[in-house]
């Protein structure tokens, strides 16, 4: 059990300081992602994102990088984000969403590191000036 809470908190220090791929583009995370063990026995990530910029997102892909001690890529594991409010598939400015994603064919004793990142296209409005 002290395990599972000293990897818990590790994870959750070390995954909090993570932000998108962009650089300083409009979509990060919100808060830490929470790592654990599912009912099927599946290591679980779940997190959510934000979207701080001034313009509306879509296609929003959450990507979780687990590495070793050697700082080799054991899994790379991906998973779309689906708008919470939102028929037409985009998340305007301020909003949040949440995502679950989750692996069966890592040991969680193996994994030294854990990098994100969040890949979005911004949304253009073609219909501007038109009218």
């Amino acid at each position: 059990m002290k395990r599972v809470v000293f990897v818990l908190i590790t994870v959750l220090l070390m995954l909090s300081g993570c932000a998108d791929s962009g650089g300083g583009g409009a979509v990060q995370l919100d808060g830490p992602i929470l790592e654990g063990i599912n009912h099927d026995g599946e290591l679980e990530f779940n997190g959510a994102i934000v979207n701080t910029g001034e313009t509306a997102v879509k296609s929003v892909v959450v990507v979780i990088i687990l590495k070793d001690e050697g700082d080799r890529v054991i899994e790379a594991i991906s998973t779309s984000v689906p708008p919470m409010d939102s028929s037409d598939g985009v998340i305007l400015p301020m909003e949040s969403a949440f995502f679950t994603v989750s692996v069966s064919n890592v040991d969680p004793t193996k994994i030294f590191s854990r990098d994100v990142e969040i890949f979005y296209d911004e949304v253009v409005d073609e219909g501007r000036g038109n009218g």
